[in-house]
């Protein structure tokens, strides 16, 4: 509040507020009683503003004065405020240039390469997160749209400054003449605290290998940090003095050509916890101690060349999946009866009909039970074949706990057997509480047959905390409004359950 008193009695007030600040001015009443400021009198004045002040100043002069200063103190504060509110609008606009680089970097690596490298064209702040990214992802589709990948990439490389600890690249479009590059670039990462490495040599719908293998160079086995590897079309041949990565937990191998002598076919890798082997070569010939192995994936073309008695120290093991593609030309069947005396912990357990058959022909019985088993798998089964149904029963006798039972069939036969006998009739099946805590059972590709309808029937009849059905028809060889009808009348263990029929042409 500003209080000027040009005369006696005749006041005027002024109140200036800036962005919620109060800006008070405030001047105490000047009293005047002459034509000057402070006139001569008999008595001598008080001290006072006035006695500051020349004596022919008149009232009107020493308000414009006041006035003057005023008004400047006001420009003052309106240039400070407007200064001010562009500093907090600005730092607003730019709350990102703030955060913590570990967090600009996670941002980054959300984004795909174009996106950073732009992000770093138009923002200079940006510019030095960009090269120093942990994380590098050359993805199939990035690298095959660019005709100059190779530069495009050593570019990259070459300007990049701090650790690189993730590393993917698709090096499908780059010719086997010029693999050295390749080279070049698993050379500078072993040199960075590369932690996470894929390599793929694969065409980009992930099923085709047209192109030559990519031989790992020596560099790669000398990388003591490195705790997760996938290799895709690679040969995999170690110097004499490798013995494993010591610290790796995810090992991921497709169409890999293994080459180990003696000295190298043992691998000490104490903190491997996924393993998964696809269409590999020479694997078997490894062994490999991984005491915390939690996760194993085989899938082979060639069944005689998997053999499991390298892993029977693997006692941690939680999932177990065994594929296979081809049937033909298999040796003697694995003692899967040893394996799983072996292999107690086991919560997902996945088996190729191969595997399931050598349970139904060991003449020993099983050792134990499986009492951790929670999900069991069976890959291209066969409701008209005895052996698949005598190791299904199996399998279900030492599963007291089995929660979800999967089935994937296999192709229907035109022309073939169809067995029309109920092997789950006995009342043995019934009395023994095998699917007592059974809750969900999902056949794919199911054809419809008697068999399969004998199956279901026992299951639904068993099952007393089964809470849900579902049966993937195939639109071929079965009639959908029929099987449902026949599914729907069958009696029901529990209150629960809800059946699903869905059918392929839908």
């Amino acid at each position: 509040m500003v209080v000027i008193q040009i005369s006696k009695g005749f006041e005027l007030f002024f109140e200036i507020e800036l962005e919620g600040i109060c800006v008070i001015f405030s001047f105490f009443t000047l009293i005047l009683y002459s034509e000057k400021v402070c006139p001569p009198t008999a008595t001598p004045p008080s001290p006072n503003v006035c006695s500051l002040l020349p004596l022919h100043f008149t009232r009107f002069q020493f308000f414009l004065i006041l006035l003057t200063v005023f008004y400047s103190e006001f420009e003052v504060a309106m240039i400070s405020s407007c200064f001010n509110k562009l500093n907090v609008e600005r730092d607003e606009l730019d709350r990102l240039t703030d955060l913590p680089i570990n967090v600009k970097h996670q941002i980054q690596e959300h984004l795909s390469v174009e996106e950073a490298a732009r992000m770093s064209v138009l923002s200079r702040p940006w510019k030095h997160i960009w090269v120093s990214i942990p994380k590098l992802v050359f993805s199939a589709d990035f690298c095959h749209n660019k005709p100059l990948i190779i530069d495009v990439i050593n570019t990259i490389l070459l300007q990049h400054c701090g650790a690189i600890k993730t590393f993917l690249v698709n090096i499908s479009s780059i010719p086997s003449s010029q693999h050295s590059v390749i080279d070049e670039w698993l050379l500078l990462l072993s040199r960075n605290g590369i932690m996470d490495l894929t390599l793929q040599n694969l065409d980009k719908d992930r099923l085709i290998f047209n192109n030559a293998p990519y031989k790992l160079p020596s560099c790669l086995y000398g990388i003591n940090k490195l705790e997760s590897l996938s290799l895709s079309n690679c040969i995999f041949r170690p110097t004499c003095s490798f013995t494993g990565f010591h610290m790796l937990k995810n090992l991921s191998l497709l169409k890999v050509v293994l080459h180990l002598d003696v000295a190298t076919s043992f691998l000490w890798m104490p903190d491997l916890v996924f393993l998964q082997v696809k269409l590999c070569i020479g694997f078997p010939n490894s062994k490999i101690y991984a005491p915390k192995l939690s996760q194993i994936l085989f899938f082979t073309s060639r069944t005689n060349t998997l053999e499991l008695g390298h892993y029977m120290d693997c006692r941690m093991l939680k999932t177990v999946i065994l594929l296979a593609s081809s049937i033909t030309n298999q040796d003697k069947p694995i003692n899967m009866t040893y394996l799983l005396k072996c292999w107690p912990e086991v919560r997902n357990f996945g088996l190729h009909t191969y595997y399931l058959k050598s349970v139904a022909t060991e003449a020993e019985r099983f050792p134990t039970y499986l009492n951790n088993l929670r999900t069991l798998l069976l890959f291209e089964f066969d409701f008209d074949d005895v052996d698949h149904i005598f190791a299904l029963l199996r399998m279900l006798r030492i599963s007291p706990n089995l929660d979800d039972l999967v089935f994937m069939l296999s192709s229907k036969k035109k022309g073939g057997i169809e067995v029309n006998v109920n092997h789950f009739e006995g009342p043995a099946y019934r009395t023994l509480g095998l699917l007592h805590k059974l809750q969900s059972l999902i056949i794919k590709n199911f054809h419809g047959s008697t068999t399969e309808m004998f199956f279901v029937r026992f299951i639904l009849a068993s099952a007393p905390l089964l809470l849900k059905t579902v049966l993937s028809e195939d639109a071929e060889n079965v009639h959908e409004t029929k099987s449902s009808k026949e599914l729907m009348g069958f009696p029901r263990a529990s209150p629960k359950l809800q059946i699903y029929v869905n059918n392929k042409k839908k």
